[in-house]
């Protein structure tokens, strides 16, 4: 089964974008697009990553606030408390870094089918979620072809593994490379190929010789393959079609619901590889 090429929110933002500057490209008059303001909601960028086979000790979470669409900078959020907390009464804390709103900690102990608790506290406010550690499985194999695409005619990375048979599972995967200004994303499930061996894979027409994708395979929750195939829908497809509003993920307020969060916390064991084209 191959995952579609997907467009990153960014990329759908930017086409708007573009048809608005070939639109009015000859008109004289600037036009000012009057969109609502941002309500300033925090923002929780808490995916944690064990790329096997390494320790996982060291972890970052990034936060930051809803900006307005004009705004060129993203606001940072400095001074909060963030900690993950395990069943096994672990607490791992996260220290903020010389860059704003990134937090760190070097210390993490990941355990797969653990359950951990996420808990930040700003400004007063204290938001948490609960995910658990998910499993990845190996890949098995890594193919070249250069018949892919939709044209058939592209250069295609493809890589195998073996789907377990005695559970559900779901998957999230990521592509970058330099001609790519922002990562393409891709999700499955094993709701039709339960327990068979499975191939993922990428192609673009700007690949060429030389090309290095590095790509980012790893398992996910059910509720988080949820709510990364909303993200993923509102914003491919048709580019000027209307993405549906307040995508939440599983950040909740527990002082004051009404001042919810965006974002998502999860963990998952992780498989990357870099691959060059021949």
């Amino acid at each position: 089964m191959k995952t579609l090429y997907k467009f990153t929110k960014r990329t759908w933002l930017y086409a708007i974008l573009c048809s608005l500057i070939f639109t009015f490209y000859s008109c004289e008059e600037v036009i000012e697009v009057d969109l609502e303001p941002s309500d300033n909601r925090l923002v929780v960028d808490a995916e944690i990553l064990w790329e096997a086979n390494t320790p996982g000790n060291v972890q970052q979470i990034y936060l930051s606030r809803l900006t307005d669409y004009y705004e060129t900078e993203t606001q940072k959020v400095s001074n909060a408390e963030v900690e993950i907390s395990n069943t096994n009464g672990d607490i791992f804390i996260f220290e903020e870094t010389e860059e704003a709103g990134t937090y760190q900690c070097n210390n993490f102990s990941p355990e797969l089918n653990a359950s951990y608790q996420l808990e930040v506290i700003v400004d007063n406010e204290t938001y948490t979620a609960t995910e658990r550690m998910v499993s990845t499985p190996e890949i098995t194999k890594i193919e070249q072809s250069d018949d892919g695409g939709f044209s058939a005619d592209n250069y295609e990375i493809t890589y195998y593994f073996n789907d377990p048979e005695e559970e559900e599972n779901y998957y999230l995967e990521t592509y970058r490379t330099d001609f790519l200004i922002y990562p393409v994303y891709g999700v499955g499930s094993d709701e039709f190929i339960n327990g068979n061996e499975v191939d993922y894979g990428f192609s673009d027409e700007d690949l060429e010789v030389g090309s290095t994708v590095n790509t980012t395979f790893r398992g996910i929750s059910e509720q988080f393959y949820e709510y990364i195939s909303l993200i993923i829908q509102s914003t491919s497809g048709d580019p000027f079609s209307t993405p549906p509003a307040n995508i939440r993920g599983n950040i909740i307020n527990n002082t004051n619901g009404d001042n919810y969060a965006f974002g998502y916390f999860s963990l998952s064991q992780s498989r990357s590889f870099d691959y060059t084209i021949e």
